[in-house]
């Protein structure tokens, strides 16, 4: 990913717990983000507390910066956005996530500074400070339950800055490379003629167990078997499993015939 442009910065406002800066700090880290700026946090900091839920982005806590007030904090940026999950008797532009997130990385692009504002754990942040933010960012939750705590909301936000930047700066390919499914094997893709040596043992230890009802039907039910196995990809060692399966119950009949 390009680094060339300035990454968001997270604003904590009037924090309440430590461990929610550690968990903040946490959840950026996950996603490329590393400047946390604190504004008057209730305990003092640096705070021993954070240091556990940061779960090893300490580089993030020790680079803090503490600030008396929401603009001092913003000194050095040219847009901002609030989050909020509360309606707010004041005019506001007001986006989701990804279009924040999107105009954020406009700005970023243009060498301009954003941040992202969360306010407390409890109250969020009043009408006053959002006041001075250039929009508010609303997540669609459940409208009977739409509190989230201040690090998911923060990991929510990181990760959306994660998606769209990455979709802007890798190309087409690229992206598709890292969105699209992928199936793992711990051993190789089996071969066309593993399978088929596979699916010839399938169908004798059918047909010697009277499982096609009829000889007519018995290549329709092979093709969709076939199929079904074909979709899974299966491994060499997959494919090794189904014929030891085999292999064992044949063990298994030939003893008991023989009892």
């Amino acid at each position: 990913m390009k680094s060339n442009i300035p990454y968001p910065v997270i604003v904590l406002v009037r924090t309440q717990l430590p461990e929610n800066i550690g968990s903040t700090a946490r959840a950026m880290k996950n996603f490329g983000l590393s400047d946390l700026r604190l504004v008057s946090p209730r305990e003092s900091w640096p705070n021993k507390g954070a240091k556990s839920m940061a779960a090893g982005a300490d580089s993030i806590l020790e680079n803090i910066q503490v600030f008396e007030s929401i603009p001092e904090a913003l000194h050095d940026v040219s847009y901002t956005v609030s989050l909020t999950a509360r309606n707010r008797d004041i005019t506001k532009i007001e986006f989701g996530p990804e279009h924040a997130v999107k105009k954020i990385l406009y700005y970023s692009e243009k060498n301009e500074k954003s941040a992202i504002i969360f306010g407390p754990e409890q109250s969020g942040l009043t009408n006053d400070e959002i006041s001075i933010s250039n929009a508010l960012v609303k997540v669609p939750t459940e409208i009977n339950f739409s509190s989230l705590n201040l690090a998911q909301a923060v990991l929510l936000m990181s990760w959306e800055w994660k998606k769209v930047h990455l979709k802007n700066s890798l190309s087409e390919e690229e992206y598709k490379d890292i969105s699209d499914p992928k199936l793992y094997h711990k051993t190789p893709i089996s071969s066309v003629s593993e399978r088929d040596y596979f699916f010839s043992r399938l169908e004798e230890f059918l047909e010697m167990n009277n499982f096609f009802a009829t000889k007519e039907m018995q290549p329709s039910v092979m093709n969709n078997l076939k199929s079904m196995f074909a979709r899974s990809n299966l491994s060499q060692q997959e494919l090794g499993t189904l014929n030891g399966i085999i292999s064992a119950i044949e063990r298994k009949l030939k003893t008991k015939g023989k009892s």
